[in-house]
């Protein structure tokens, strides 16, 4: 019978939730600073333009402004980026999307840097622009950038595919798009940043990595890394789109030129312009499968819209072309895809990073195969899921993991049965579908991909946890302190995590990829480990007795004569004599040279998967076209449950925004040439608009992870979307191709087929 966990799989309450529903938590707009004064960036108003002249005389002449900095005054590099330095801090005679920085003023109150951003004089040229990734990469197009618009080209294939589709019986090929997102936190970017007397720099964040933000902002300035203090506030949501360092630069650069502390918020238009994205698509898929149903090969081409600057396109790329197969056997596959730059306000980082959009095409087709083939579409999934031994298509072997996709299916049966048994409203039609789905984790092989934590005694027995990976939201300091916890056979309540400071906090790797209850997890438990050896060699010593006489049980020191003593009696001692009993681990992501794949470009493959399935069901007003979604099952294999409320949170929210790429949101281009800006018109979800959510937790153990966890951050949302069309398509019998589906899709199919 296995032993009862002291903490792992409860739903502990979060150290900072009473402060979060209070009002009292600060996020980097909330900060207290003597003397802040306040940036403004000036933006360009084209989408594309050559910039003939900026003046900036009468900005700096206007009350209250202390600077009007522009490209010239960068003291160090002038371009960054994550994967590719293609981003100006501000623009370089060039402007290559409606929003991009061109001047940044700063000033001693709001409306004086906003005097000032209305004093400045810029002359463009306008040039011709481009927003289509395919049109972007035809010959004639407008140049972006001086290298061409192919940013990153993937063509990655295994088998014989011409064989694969001379066998199939049949064969199915559609086109899919899928729209570009917003992550629609709800804290705006914000950073500040102080010139410190001794000629440091300090800036506060908002950020998903905090010790990549210093090393951008270190280059930026031509300052040693030494100099730059980069310290994490709480965060109001990331989803991916913090990942990007832009603001913070901006911010340190006002605070270095003027000496000062300056304080830089986007405003909500400002964020829709010029911070990242999820990336539209064009995918066009190609299937075959013999009667039986068994697939035999699978052709995709992918034009991912990257917009003005590469972000991270190209890994988002690489992750996509590994997912596009699905969780499927496929002995014979190609994916092309290609990462182009367009006039686009750029996209980057977003939850599920590529899986989303190959999933909405895949899984929209293998219900379209099934209907061509007269096989249940669940049945079809089950004859090609993939087993553990399979190698997909970048020749990685699928682990034991795999085993969790027969019982995932098993929930999907029970549950469309359940939801078809239904009756639909009155004059509606009710359908149900579902979709199944893979996400990999961690950042790839050949990409660092360390977390580094460190534990410490304070002198009151407590615990501090130095997570060196920030908390946006969903609870990875909790988990942490839970791990920590367990660990040590201490009450929850002992152990805190300290936030982020990386000066004193180590490097615990960027927030993203599914990853980090995994790296942390296996990193915390490392520490606890060696703390406790630091701990019992110091008691040894302290007690004078051999170091075999002394072990550790439950937050106290056991002697061999029956003694227990506390380890606050040793932690306060130790204090006194100016030292701190503190251990840290590093763990790194396993990529196993003699299985992985040496072939694939850096990033490329990734070898851990997590698997889940949604089914909804949908009623759809067949006059109006409108679609409600009443109900939707959420099954997803997390490896082991560390905290049950916020697996739960993580896959309410995922599917929350699952649901509004599905039916609601589009950051489009207007009639009038402006990009949708604002929450008046780009439709968010709202508690009104949630259907009944219920999460079914499938707990197969990875054995690498800790306690047997995996990643469950990004999958929740990736097969929603698919589910939602499919039970449309079950519904009124129209297959939408395009999200979000719109009522004109259906009422305009149907008067079409009619």
């Amino acid at each position: 019978m296995l032993a009862e966990m002291l903490t792992v799989g409860k739903s502990e309450m979060r150290k900072d939730a009473w402060s979060k529903v209070t009002g009292e938590a600060q996020y980097v707009d909330d900060l207290p600073a003597e003397g802040t004064l306040y940036a403004r960036v000036l933006r360009s108003p084209h989408h594309h333009a050559r910039i003939v002249r900026i003046d900036v005389a009468d900005a700096a002449q206007v009350p209250g402004v202390v600077a009007v900095l522009t490209a010239r005054d960068v003291p160090g590099e002038k371009t960054f980026g994550p994967l590719i330095a293609d981003q100006p801090v501000l623009a370089i005679d060039v402007v290559r999307h409606l929003g991009e920085p061109v001047a940044l003023v700063v000033a001693e109150s709001k409306l004086a840097a906003q005097r000032g951003l209305d004093a400045i004089h810029v002359e463009y040229e306008p040039l011709p622009a481009v927003f289509d990734p395919v049109e972007a990469l035809a010959e004639g197009a407008p140049q972006i950038h001086p290298g061409g618009n192919l940013v990153t080209e993937y063509d990655v294939r295994s088998g014989d595919l011409d064989a694969g589709f001379a066998e199939a019986d049949v064969v199915l090929e559609e086109t899919f798009f899928v729209p570009r997102i917003s992550p629609g936190y709800m804290e705006p970017e914000a950073s500040m940043a102080c010139w410190n007397d001794d000629g440091t720099l300090t800036v506060w964040v908002s950020s998903q990595k905090p010790f990549e933000d210093r090393h951008a902002i270190a280059s930026v300035l031509n300052l040693p890394v030494e100099q730059v203090q980069v310290r994490s506030a709480v965060i109001g949501g990331a989803f991916g789109g913090k990942e990007d360092s832009s603001l913070s630069i901006l911010a340190a650069f006002a605070a270095y030129a003027t000496h000062s502390t300056v304080r830089l918020t986007n405003t909500r238009h400002e964020s829709f312009l010029a911070h990242p994205k999820r990336h539209p698509a064009q995918l066009r898929v190609k299937i075959g499968a013999k009667r039986d149903g068994t697939l035999v090969a699978l052709d995709a081409t992918v034009h991912l819209d990257t917009g003005a600057f590469a972000s991270y396109g190209p890994a988002v790329g690489g992750l996509l072309t590994e997912v596009v197969p699905g969780a499927y056997r496929i002995p014979n596959v190609r994916v092309h895809t290609l990462v182009a730059y367009t006039n686009s306000p750029y996209s980057g980082a977003m939850r599920g990073f590529g899986s989303p959009q190959a999933h909405f095409a895949t899984e929209s087709l293998l219900d379209m195969l099934a209907g061509e083939l007269g096989i249940d579409p669940l049945e079809l999934r089950r004859k090609n899921i993939l087993a553990p031994g399979d190698k997909v298509f970048t020749g990685v072997t699928v682990a034991d993991t795999a085993n969790a996709l027969p019982v995932i299916l098993d929930h999907v049966q029970a549950a469309r049965e359940r939801l078809s048994s239904i009756p639909a409203t009155e004059g509606r039609r009710s359908g149900v579908g579902f979709a199944l789905n893979v996400q990999t984790m961690g950042l790839g092989y050949r990409v660092p991909d360390d977390s580094t934590n460190r534990l410490e005694i304070a002198p009151d027995g407590s615990l501090l946890v130095y997570v060196g990976a920030p908390d946006l939201g969903q609870g990875l300091a909790t988990v942490a302190e839970q791990m920590v916890a367990e660990a040590l056979g201490l009450p929850y309540e002992a152990v805190r995590a300290v936030p982020i400071d990386t000066h004193i906090s180590p490097n615990g790797g960027v927030t993203c990829a599914s990853r980090m209850t995994y790296v942390v997890g296996n990193s915390v438990i490392l520490a606890a480990q060696r703390l406790v050896d630091t701990l019992l060699d110091y008691a040894a010593g302290v007690l004078r007795v051999p170091r075999e006489q002394v072990a550790y049980a439950a937050g106290h020191v056991k002697l061999a004569d029956g003694q227990s003593i506390p380890l606050s009696e040793f932690a306060s001692r130790a204090a006194e004599d100016g030292m701190m009993l503190s251990a840290e681990a590093t763990f790194s992501f396993p990529y196993p040279e003699e299985t992985t794949p040496k072939y694939l470009p850096v990033g490329m493959p990734h070898v851990m998967y997590v698997f889940g399935a949604q089914v909804a069901r949908v009623e759809v007003d067949p006059e109006l076209g409108t679609v409600e979604l009443t109900d939707l099952v959420a099954i997803h294999d997390v490896g082991k449950v560390i905290n049950r409320a916020a697996v739960e949170g993580q896959v309410e929210g995922a599917a929350a925004q699952g649901i509004g790429y599905a039916l609601y949101e589009d950051v489009k281009l207007k009639d009038n040439g402006r990009w949708v800006d604002g929450f008046a018109e780009y439709l968010l979800p709202t508690s009104e608009d949630m259907p009944r959510v219920e999460s079914i937790i499938v707990e197969v153990p990875e054995p690498s992870g800790p306690h047997g966890a995996k990643g469950v951050g990004e999958v929740a949302l990736v097969p929603t979307a698919p589910a939602i069309a499919n039970a449309v398509y079950d519904a009124v019998n129209v297959r939408v191709t395009r999200i979000p589906i719109q009522p004109e899709m259906i009422v305009g199919d149907r008067l079409a087929v009619g």
